[in-house]
């Protein structure tokens, strides 16, 4: 075998490219050519380094995301763990505001007036044992609240300890027809102004003018 042809098959031929013929074509040459023979083992040197070099290279190539993917399985470990957290949160808030909440019925709250000067309030006491009364106040179609849902709640450990088993709505008249509002403004009041007080089973309405003068 030329000696040329020889040193261009060695790549090919460390790296088992070459066909079993050529292989023993290249093995005879270089049982007869020393100089061919080292050509082969400095070549196979070098390229076990380079091969060396080359899987180290991916060795740590693998190791980086092996990481990027391990920190990214925290990271989303973290987030979900966070999110699902954060739902039983709500959840409970949920439960406890709401499905251990209801709207009062009317039966079982005493509604009272207590007029001093020109100052009525209104007083909303449950009646049943170790309950409390939640009011949820709007002005709807008013400056003034004019509108009101009376919620009721058991006891409980999530019950604040500034709960109180009545609740009260004041207003402030500077005569039987004129309210004072919130903003210092005055209201001529009408036989049209009303507050609505919606309960479980019905929704209760007062006349302004009416709380004025009358008790409950």
């Amino acid at each position: 075998m030329d000696h040329h042809v020889f040193k261009d098959l060695v790549p090919s031929y460390l790296e088992h490219l070459t066909s079993e013929e050529t292989n023993k074509q290249m093995d005879v040459h270089m049982e007869q050519c020393k100089d061919c023979r080292e050509y082969v083992h400095d070549m196979r040197e070098e390229w076990m380094s380079e091969h060396v070099h080359v899987q180290a290279k991916e060795d740590r190539n693998v190791d980086y995301f092996k990481k990027v993917r391990s920190k990214n399985r925290k990271k989303i470990f973290t987030i979900v763990s966070s999110l699902l957290f954060l739902f039983l949160i709500l959840m409970l808030s949920y439960y406890l505001l709401f499905v251990r909440m209801w709207i009062a019925d009317a039966n079982d709250v005493q509604t009272t007036i207590q007029k001093q000067g020109k100052t009525v309030t209104l007083t909303f006491t449950s009646k049943q044992e170790n309950h409390f009364l939640l009011p949820r106040k709007e002005q709807l179609n008013q400056d003034y609240i004019d509108w009101m849902i009376i919620y009721e709640k058991r006891e409980d450990f999530s019950t604040p300890e500034s709960l109180k088993n009545e609740i009260n709505i004041t207003y402030t008249f500077l005569d039987e027809n004129i309210l004072l509002l919130d903003n210092g403004k005055e209201k001529k009041l009408t036989a049209d102004d009303k507050i609505s007080i919606q309960y479980k089973d019905h929704t209760k309405e007062l006349s302004l003018i009416d709380l004025y003068h009358s008790d409950l």
